[in-house]
Formats: C-alpha cells, sequence, structure tokens
C-alpha cells in the first residue's frame, strides 16, 4: 500500500468512537500509520542495510515496543492512537509479505526495489478523497452538537 492509502485507513480509524471520542489522538495516528514505511523504506532502499523495505519496524515486536514507549512518554490515549495506526499500517500491507515474527524468525528476506503502481496509487488517492469527505462531514457534525 503507498501513502494515500495509509492515510486513508488511519483518517477511517479515526472516525471510530474509541479514537475520535479521545482528545489529540489525529497526530499520532496518522504519523504511526505512515512510520514503519518511513523507518523500513530508509534503511532499505536508502541506506541499502536491508534487502528490501519490510523489516525492523514491519512485526509485532516493534508494534508493541514502540506502542507501549509512546504511551509511556506520551500517555495512554496517544499510546493507544499510535498502536492503532501502526497495527493499521501492518494489516494494509497484508497484500504482499510482513515479517510479523521478526527477528525471532528468519525470513529469507528476498531483494527488492522502491515501487509505485501508478493505477494503485490513484486507486488509493481517490478512497483517500472518499474517507476525507466522510472525516470532514462526521467531524462538522460533531462541532455542531
Amino acid at each position: 500500500m503507498h501513502i494515500p492509502g495509509h492515510i486513508a485507513v488511519a483518517l477511517a480509524q479515526h472516525c471510530l468512537p474509541t479514537l475520535s471520542a479521545r482528545k489529540n489522538t489525529l497526530k499520532p495516528l496518522l504519523l504511526a500509520s505512515l512510520f514503519p514505511d518511513l523507518v523500513d523504506k530508509t534503511i532499505g532502499y536508502i541506506f541499502h542495510a536491508m534487502p528490501n523495505g519490510r523489516h525492523y519496524a514491519h512485526n509485532l515486536f516493534s508494534l508493541v515496543g514502540l506502542s507501549l514507549l509512546v504511551a509511556l512518554v506520551w500517555g495512554r490515549a496517544t499510546g493507544y492512537a499510535w498502536f492503532m495506526g501502526y497495527v493499521g499500517h501492518l494489516l494494509a500491507d497484508q497484500g504482499g509479505f510482513v515479517p510479523w515474527l521478526f527477528p525471532i524468525r528468519q525470513y529469507n528476506f528476498k531483494r527488492g526495489h522502491l515501487y509505485i503502481d501508478p493505477i494503485q496509487l490513484i486507486r488509493e488517492t481517490a478512497l483517500l478523497a472518499l474517507v476525507l469527505m466522510v472525516y470532514l462531514t462526521k467531524r462538522d457534525r460533531l462541532r455542531k452538537l
């Protein structure tokens, strides 16, 4: 999944009562929805320290460990938002390879390259536009109450 899709998933998650009812959850939710790619794509494709863009941040241990760290530093609501954004990212990536148990389990990381599928990018951008319209409509309704 590309950036617009991950953002769309995070905005859709923020419409859920468990997140929208809590204050200051949108920023950590959005940041966490992009965090695994920011880390792993940088390590894999810019620094060439791993053969592809899914490894250190695309696993359960990073999800849980970073979520606990965020909760300890910024509080439970922020930690919960971070967890939800992060788990949303990992689940959205399920269409491809996700090394859920790395580094405990050994994976055969195949050499990859950063590829942007133009059709997929258009689909995700359309999805983001749709989710954004719903999100803004819901937000405006809540402000009127």
